[in-house]
């Protein structure tokens, strides 16, 4: 239950993130993450029943929910940080107007993601696949 108000949570922020956008770019990225999610989940569910996960696990079951764990992580951290990125660098072309600030907060930005991107996918494990052998 966890994980599926944690997508809710997260399609809420999306969002928020693409209101001022235009109507086809949320959309997009709207039904992208939405249609994931309930693909994600399912997997996960399906998963769970076909390995017996939650008591006397079949041999290779965690290793399948890894390999989706890992696979979703993926299709969910490249579109998104597309995005930020996309969102950062409007922002920081809108606020500032020297060139040396632009670069500067460019470069805030790009160590800013990088430091999230090392972070979050360890997050998103641990969320989804959890401490399972």
């Amino acid at each position: 239950m966890f994980k599926i108000i944690f997508l809710i949570i997260f399609l809420g922020l999306m969002y928020v993130l693409l209101r001022n956008e235009r109507n086809s770019i949320k959309f997009t990225f709207l039904i992208y993450f939405s249609l994931l999610s309930i693909v994600f989940i399912i997997g996960l569910n399906y998963i769970s029943s076909t390995y017996q996960l939650s008591h006397d696990p079949i041999d290779g079951g965690f290793d399948k929910k890894f390999d989706w764990v890992y696979v979703f992580l993926y299709l969910y951290f490249i579109p998104l940080f597309i995005l930020l990125g996309y969102k950062l660098f409007k922002f920081t072309n809108k606020v500032f107007e020297s060139i040396w600030a632009k670069i500067m907060m460019s470069i805030l930005w790009l160590v800013l993601l990088a430091g999230i991107g090392f972070v979050l996918p360890f997050i998103f494990i641990l969320m989804f696949y959890g401490f399972a052998p």
